[in-house]
């Protein structure tokens, strides 16, 4: 974002320059409504200064927290956020003002590669999100459904197995194998099959539209003028062949179920199936047209492949930190799958939990927004703010958690707070009417695959990594947080005795 800034700043204070006199007008005006407390603003700019560092935007919110209070305003361009720091902040915003901050502000590449916002995470708030939702947890997300597919999974997990032990000792990217895995499990869930000649495509094109969905992209921080900026710096013109891209890929994967259908064939539905069976029917309140379809479709596999390969690579990035905790989470693994134990992975469930404490998928929950004034903890909200809690922040709040920059598992055996929303201290999938619908999905998965491998392997660092003291736990962060290099193990296949 700073490159682009820099590049862009000439070009958006001469857009801006014209409404100097406005901005000088209103400045004389008193503001007698107390916005929370935040920094110094510039003229146009706001406070975008303030992010212009090294530091990850959850860091760097982190510590304006701990100087302007655990919720607090910041102006980046023409935006005000509000960022709520503290399990009593995040409450509010998710629990006492839920109704009120239940809608998502317009973002530019979502606007455009997301069919106008047409999916689960940004569609207004209103009665089209509640059909999606409400499709989306009873037709493919509930518990049932996800131990359903389980099948999908443990076939998934096997090729995955399969394709680590060809690789002979010769190291392994784990990190585009949790990616590929983990597309591939909701790829055949919503679609029944690999369509592995438009897969490939589809991932490609999943990939380049990621890195355009940051929440602070300079565009959406100038609504008036975000087409231009867009233009600027290129990435309406990328947006647009994204759209393009991806839209030819969904539209063989519809045709293709629609002509399935046609054939009156007995086959299981996969998302893809019940959406237009619903289209068909015509029974909602709000029609389903066939962007619709298609945007719901994207949702669903952006959320699903980014977060949970995340989340893997994290798990195993600390467990090859903690050799005690490995060796404690292969044992359990291995008694298990020899069938000497109940049928529970209990430890690797701390493990994740432990894992999504420290490294949340979204350390900035994704951004809320009201379309009137409200009010939050006493403070004055504009109309159009962007509200945000950052997650990262309160999961290593040292008046909540001992110890929190440690990772240990155990933490959790005494403490019964879990990750459904309930508990304003461990948020790492949100909570209230926008909590993630697909977190009993992702847990799923990702205890199934990260059993397997620690079951069938044990794990070294590469020599060329000098060791395990050098093994790189560098983020980045756009949007999600990911690993800044690429998990690269040697995989050791482990003698599974009988």
């Amino acid at each position: 974002m700073h490159l682009i800034l820099f590049i862009l700043l000439p070009s958006i204070l001469l857009v801006l320059l014209k409404k100097l006199p406005i901005i000088f007008f209103h400045g004389r005006t008193k503001n007698t409504k107390q916005l929370p407390p935040g920094p110094w603003k510039l003229p146009f700019l706001g406070s975008i200064h303030q992010l212009l560092t090294r530091e990850q935007t959850h860091h760097r919110f982190h510590r304006l927290s701990k100087q302007y209070g655990d919720l607090f305003c910041i102006k980046l361009g023409g935006v005000d956020f509000v960022v709520a720091s503290s399990p009593y902040s995040a409450r509010a915003v998710l629990n006492t003002q839920d109704h009120v901050l239940a809608s998502r502000p317009t973002l530019l590449a979502v606007e455009v590669i997301g069919y106008n916002s047409g999916g689960i995470g940004f569609s207004p708030y209103g009665q089209y999100w509640r059909q999606l939702r409400k499709i989306c947890t009873q037709e493919l997300l509930s518990c049932r459904k996800v131990k359903a597919l389980g099948f999908i999974r443990y076939e998934e997990g096997e090729r995955l197995v399969e394709k680590i032990g060809s690789a002979g000792g010769a190291p392994v990217n784990l990190t585009e194998m949790f990616m590929a895995v983990s597309n591939m499990q909701i790829t055949k869930t919503a679609f029944g099959k690999e369509c592995s000649g438009s897969r490939g495509r589809f991932l490609s094109a999943m990939k380049e539209t990621l890195k355009l969905l940051p929440m602070l992209r300079v565009a959406d921080l100038f609504p008036s003028i975000s087409f231009l900026i867009s233009c600027l710096d290129g990435s309406s013109f990328q947006m647009k062949r994204l759209r393009r891209e991806m839209d030819a890929v969904l539209d063989e994967i519809i045709e293709e179920h629609v002509m399935r259908g046609e054939d009156g064939g007995e086959m299981e539905e996969d998302l893809v199936d019940v959406l237009l069976r619903i289209q068909r029917k015509g029974e909602l309140q709000v029609p389903l047209t066939m962007d619709n379809v298609k945007a719901v479709i994207l949702d669903m596999l952006v959320a699903a492949t980014e977060t949970t390969s995340n989340t893997m690579c994290w798990v195993m990035s600390e467990l090859m930190r903690h050799p005690n905790i490995m060796s404690k989470t292969q044992l359990e693994i291995r008694e298990v799958f020899r069938g000497k134990t109940r049928l529970e992975l209990h430890y690797l469930h701390l493990v994740i939990k432990e894992t999504l404490r420290i490294h949340p998928p979204l350390p900035l929950l994704l951004p809320r927004t009201c379309n009137e004034a409200t009010k939050l903890l006493g403070f004055h909200i504009p109309a159009k703010a962007r509200v945000v809690v950052n997650v990262w922040a309160i999961g290593r709040d040292p008046m909540i958690w001992k110890d929190p920059e440690s990772f240990w598992p155990e933490r959790f055996e005494e403490n019964s707070c879990d990750f459904k929303g309930n508990n304003y201290e461990y948020i790492p999938f949100g909570s209230g009417r926008r909590v993630c619908p697909g977190m009993t999905f992702a847990m799923a998965g990702m205890e199934l695959f990260l059993g397997l491998l620690l079951n069938h392997f044990d794990w070294k660092i590469p020599p060329s990594n000098g060791g395990l003291e050098e093994l790189n736990m560098e983020e980045e962060f756009d949007g999600t947080a990911r690993r800044k290099k690429d998990l690269c193990l040697i995989a050791v296949p482990h003698e599974i005795l009988g």
